[in-house]
Formats: C-alpha cells, sequence, structure tokens
C-alpha cells in the first residue's frame, strides 16, 4: 500500500518540520514586511511599524518613543531572516530526496491561511491533503493516485471539548484571505451573517474549497464571525479534534506549517466517512484505500496507537464499530491481509 521513503528523504523532512516550526515560534521583525517610521511630535522622535496587510491595505502601529527597544528591532531588520532562505533550500532538498510537494496552486492556499493564523487558532487540514502530507510525516510515499481538486478546512469552534483561546481583537477573515489571493475565489455556499462554508474558482470550477465543523446537536450552520466563515456540520468529525499534531506542507522552494489529525484516528475515521457516504459516492472507494494504508502502516510501525484509536473509536458507541467494519468488508481484495491482520488485533482487545 505504501513504499518506504529513503533514509535521506526521511532526515530532509525531519530537518526541514524543525526549521519550519522554529521559525514560527521565534519569528522577530526581522520576519514582517514593512519598515520604521519615524515620527517627530513635540520635538520627540516617534516610532511607528509601517506596512502592508496581505490584501494591500497600509497600516501603521504605534511602536514607541526613539531608544533602545526601537534600535533592536532596526538591527533585527538590518541582519535579515536567513532562516527563510534555509528554509527554502531544505525545501527543495526534500523534494529532490523522494518528498511528496502539494500542487503550487494548493500549496499557495493553504499557506495564505497559514499567514492569517487559521492553524494558530485551531484549525485542521483534512482530505487528501493531509493524507498526502501524512505520508511525508511518516516516512512513506503511497502507492496509487492522491491528488484531489477539493481543499478541505476544519474547525471546532466553541462548545466542544477542545476550546481555542483567541485574543479579543484577533480576527480570521477566511473571505479576506482567498480574496487576496486574486484566484477568482467565490463562495458557492452561504450561511447566516454573510459567511460561506464553501467558496469554488471561477476559473477553475472543479477547484473547491470546504470549510467544516463538528456537528452538535442540530445540524444547522454555526457562524464563525472570528474567522470569517460558517463551516458545514459534519458528522464523526468530533474525533479528530482531540490529539491533533503538526506537519509540515512543502513546495518546491517554501514550506507551510498545517495542523494535522492524529495518523491513526484519520484512517479509522476514513472508514466511518466511507460507510455513511456509501458505495454510490465518487469518494468510497478512495475513502477506503486510504483508510488502508494508514491501518497497514499502522499495524507495522506503530500498533499500540492504532489499538489506542480503535478503543476511543469504540467506545462512541454501535454504530461507529458498525460502520467501520462494514468498510472494512468493501476493502480491495489485495488489502484482505491487512484487514484480517487488523481485525484479529481488534479481537483480542
Amino acid at each position: 500500500m505504501y513504499r518506504e521513503l529513503p533514509v535521506a528523504a526521511q532526515t530532509a523532512y525531519a530537518e526541514l518540520f524543525e526549521m519550519v516550526q522554529a521559525h514560527e515560534t521565534t519569528r522577530t521583525p526581522a520576519a514582517l514586511s514593512g519598515k520604521v517610521l519615524w515620527k517627530t511630535i513635540k520635538g520627540r522622535r516617534y516610532a511607528y511599524w509601517a506596512f502592508k496587510e496581505i490584501d494591500g491595505r497600509k497600516r501603521e502601529y504605534y511602536l514607541g518613543p526613539d531608544g533602545p527597544a526601537i534600535t533592536a528591532i532596526e538591527e533585527a531588520r538590518a541582519r535579515g531572516v536567513p532562516s527563510l532562505a534555509a528554509i527554502a533550500r531544505q525545501a527543495a532538498s526534500a523534494l529532490a530526496q523522494g518528498c511528496a510537494p502539494v500542487p503550487p496552486k494548493h500549496f499557495r492556499i493553504v499557506k495564505r491561511f497559514a499567514d492569517y493564523q487559521f492553524f494558530r487558532a485551531g484549525g485542521l487540514l483534512v482530505g487528501t491533503h493531509a493524507f498526502a502530507a501524512m505520508g511525508n510525516q511518516l516516512g512513506v510515499a503511497w502507492e496509487g493516485n492522491t491528488r484531489t481538486l477539493d481543499l478541505d478546512f476544519a474547525h471546532r469552534g466553541a462548545g466542544g471539548n477542545v476550546e481555542v483561546a483567541l485574543p479579543a481583537d484577533l480576527r480570521i477573515d477566511a473571505h479576506d484571505a482567498l480574496a487576496s489571493l486574486q484566484m477568482g475565489y467565490l463562495p458557492a455556499l452561504g450561511g447566516p451573517k454573510g459567511l460561506a462554508s464553501q467558496y469554488v474558482s471561477e476559473r477553475e470550477p472543479d477547484l473547491r474549497i470546504d470549510f467544516i465543523t463538528p456537528m452538535r446537536r442540530k445540524a444547522e450552520l454555526l457562524a464563525m464571525p472570528d474567522l470569517g466563515i460558517v463551516p458545514a456540520p459534519r458528522k464523526f468529525l468530533d474525533y479528530l479534534f482531540e490529539s491533533p499534531g503538526q506537519a509540515v506542507l512543502i513546495d518546491r522552494a517554501d514550506a507551510c506549517l498545517v495542523n494535522l489529525p492524529d495518523p491513526a484516528r484519520y484512517g479509522l475515521h476514513k472508514l466511518i466517512v466511507a460507510a455513511e457516504r456509501g458505495p454510490r459516492h465518487a469518494k468510497y472507494r478512495k475513502d477506503i484505500a486510504q483508510a488502508v494504508c494508514l491501518i497497514d502502516w499502522h499495524l507495522q510501525r506503530a500498533p499500540g496507537a492504532l489499538i489506542d484509536a480503535w478503543q476511543v473509536l469504540s467506545a462512541r458507541g454501535a454504530g461507529w464499530v458498525k460502520r467501520a467494519r462494514q468498510s472494512l468488508g468493501a476493502a480491495p481484495a489485495e488489502a484482505s491481509e491487512i484487514v484480517e491482520r487488523f481485525k484479529t488485533m481488534i479481537k483480542s482487545k
């Protein structure tokens, strides 16, 4: 179901992940676009940070009076950000060694959401792009076609077991993020307060972006104005939000830190989703194939994580177990040995 990446590729990915993670957690003024602007008021000099927003709007923020703190900012700007160039080189190296890239247009979209702090606010990348990113994360290349024209983003919002703490003045506007890309994205499915749960490119109608969230007691759209979206509710999605992790998406000369579901849970969740969609759905076979790939990897490399994920799933009720077993029964014939090993494992637990 997959082939192992060379050690050099796994090492290159691990180094890239550390570099991107460090860059995100140790941002300095050198990483910001803009410059220090001076204003003289009543004989004293005051510094402002002048820059353009991602969407092109000019902004200024007050920094403080002339002094050591402002000098430190200007010195950091003068030194530059060698880590950005190093990340670009490392991303190119990881791809050269065999890691899988994200299609350029898709990478631009995900990177823009990262720039708009969507993932820092608790968002998850799900769907086939998450599955592809897990391949690099787990050190393997998936067999078969993992390309897709859809981009799927999930957010739990308030009221779940996982809460996201946001500053009171933080607004993460997904609509503005997409508009700033100038790729022709328009809201396709609307909701309350003029927000949308789905966007489609007028230039490429098959290229779609969906925002989803775990279903509450009522299957109604829940507006998230602080995120600029109204994600569509989906059953069973809360299972993915309880133990998320991080990974990097790789472009030809860039990389982007994203939040991903736990791979073991993601594989089992695909079984549930496939059964819920049914055999007539276009993604039914792909869901089961991705589930089997992740089950296969965990059986060989991390069976304990798979057992834990199954025990949490089975504790959700007989309906969850029934759906998972139903999809396992529809797995392709070449995966029969994997399925039997998995059934034997969970039967003994």
